[in-house]
C-alpha cells in the first residue's frame, strides 16, 4: 500500500477505533490527548512523548523493532501531516524513502526518521518537503526540550493558526488555487458553452444518461477534486481536437484522496479488469469487473482493496478539454458534487490553474 493510502486508511481507522493491524503501541494514553486536527494537538504529541520518555526511557533499536511501535510513530506522523495539510487546506501527498540498514544488522534502520515525507502540492505557499518523524524521534528519545512537532511542525502554519485550540477542517486533496464557481463567472457565455460535455454518439451518451443530464449543474456547484483512470477508449490516448471517449474513474467523494493514492488503486483495478475474478459476494462489483453490467455510476470499491472509502464512475471525456487533447497522465483534476455522487466530471483544461498546466506538462 503507498503512504499517501495508508495515511488516509490509517487516520480513518483511528477515528473510527477500528483495529490496526499489530496494534498501536500505548493507544490508551495516546487517545487521552485528544488528535482532534487542531494546531494545539501538535504541542499535546510533544507532552505525550515526553511522557513517555520519561516513564518508559524507550531504548531505539528496541522501540523500532516492535510493530505496534512502528505504528504508533506512523500514526502521530501521518497526524502531524494532516493538521499542517488542514491549515494549508492542502492534502498532503506521502512519499517513502527506504532506511539503509546497518552492516551488522543488529541495530534498526539508519535513516529511519526520514523514511517518511509529505509534500504539499497545488498550496498557495507550498512549504516543501517535510519529514515528520525526524522531530518525534528527536522527542522521544532525545533530550532536548526547547524543541519538536509543535516547533518544527508549527513553523509551516500560517501564522494565524499557531497553537489554534479550533480543531480545523479536512483539508480538499486539490490544493491548487482555484475558486470554480469565480472561474466560471468570469467566462463568457460562448466560453460556457465550450466546457460543456461534447454531446457523444448515440450508443455513448445512452450509456451515461444521468451523467450528461447532471453535468451542467455538477459543472456550475460542483468542487474540484482528483482522479484517477482505470481504464479508457484508446482514441483518448491519441491528440485530437474534436471527439473524446468514455473512461471508467476511481475518485474519492470527499475530495481528500490525493492522486497518489487514487492512482495506486486505480492500477490494482485496472489489473483485476485485465483478469476478472467473480466474487459471490460482490456482484455490482464482479459484473463491472466483467463489463457485463451497466456503467458504473458511484460504484463503490471493495474495502479489500482500499479500506478507505473509494467510489467508480464512467464519465466522458471530451479532447477539447485535456491539455493537448489528449489523456497523458493516469490521474487528473475533476469535478463532484454532493448533489450528484455518482457523478464525476473531467474539469476542463480551460479551467486549470496555471501551475497544474505547468506540472502536467511536465
Amino acid at each position: 500500500m503507498s503512504p499517501s493510502l495508508a495515511a488516509l486508511c490509517c487516520l480513518q481507522a483511528w477515528e473510527q477505533g477500528a483495529a490496526i493491524p499489530g496494534g498501536i503501541a500505548f493507544e490508551r494514553l495516546l487517545r487521552r490527548i485528544a488528535l482532534d486536527h487542531s494546531p494545539a494537538s501538535l504541542a499535546r504529541i510533544d507532552t505525550f512523548l515526553d511522557a513517555l520518555r520519561t516513564a518508559r526511557r524507550p531504548q531505539r533499536e528496541v522501540f523500532l523493532a516492535e510493530r505496534a511501535s512502528l505504528n504508533l510513530l506512523d500514526l502521530l506522523a501521518f497526524h502531524v501531516g494532516d493538521v499542517i495539510g488542514r491549515a494549508l487546506r492542502c492534502a498532503p501527498e506521502w512519499q517513502s524513502r527506504e532506511p539503509v540498514a546497518s552492516a551488522s544488522g543488529q541495530h534498526p534502520a539508519q535513516g529511519f526518521e526520514q523514511s517518511l515525507a509529505c509534500s504539499f502540492p497545488g498550496a498557495a505557499i507550498p512549504p516543501g518537503e517535510y519529514a515528520p518523524l525526524a522531530p518525534i524521534c528527536d522527542r522521544l528519545f532525545g533530550t532536548r526540550r526547547d524543541d519538536g512537532v509543535a516547533a518544527r511542525a508549527g513553523a509551516l502554519l500560517p501564522a494565524a493558526l499557531r497553537g489554534s485550540t479550533r480543531p480545523l477542517a479536512g483539508a480538499p486533496a486539490f490544493g491548487y488555487p482555484l475558486r470554480l464557481q469565480d472561474a466560471l463567472a468570469r467566462c463568457s457565455p460562448q466560453q460556457r458553452a465550450d466546457l460543456e460535455p461534447v454531446p457523444p454518439a448515440p450508443a455513448a451518451r445512452q450509456a451515461l444518461p444521468s451523467s450528461f443530464a447532471a453535468a451542467p449543474e455538477v459543472l456550475r456547484c460542483g468542487r474540484p477534486a482528483w482522479g484517477a483512470v482505470v481504464q479508457a477508449d484508446e482514441t483518448l490516448a491519441r491528440p485530437r481536437a474534436e471527439g473524446g471517449g468514455l473512461a471508467d474513474v476511481v475518485y474519492d467523494p470527499r475530495g481528500r484522496a490525493p492522486a497518489a493514492a487514487l492512482d495506486e488503486v486505480a492500477q490494482v483495478l485496472s489489473a483485476l479488469q485485465a483478469r476478472p475474478v467473480a466474487e459471490p459476494g460482490l456482484p455490482e462489483f464482479s459484473a463491472w469487473l466483467a463489463g457485463a453490467g451497466p456503467a458504473a455510476c458511484g460504484l463503490d470499491v471493495p474495502a479489500v482493496i482500499s479500506p478507505y472509502p473509494l467510489k467508480i464512475a464512467a464519465t466522458w471525456m471530451a479532447h477539447r478539454h485535456l491539455p493537448g487533447g489528449m489523456l497523458a497522465q493516469r490521474s487528473f483534476p475533476v469535478v463532484t458534487s454532493k448533489a450528484h455522487p455518482g457523478v464525476v466530471l473531467l474539469l476542463p483544461a480551460p479551467l486549470w490553474p496555471a501551475p497544474l498546466l505547468q506540472a502536467w506538462a511536465s
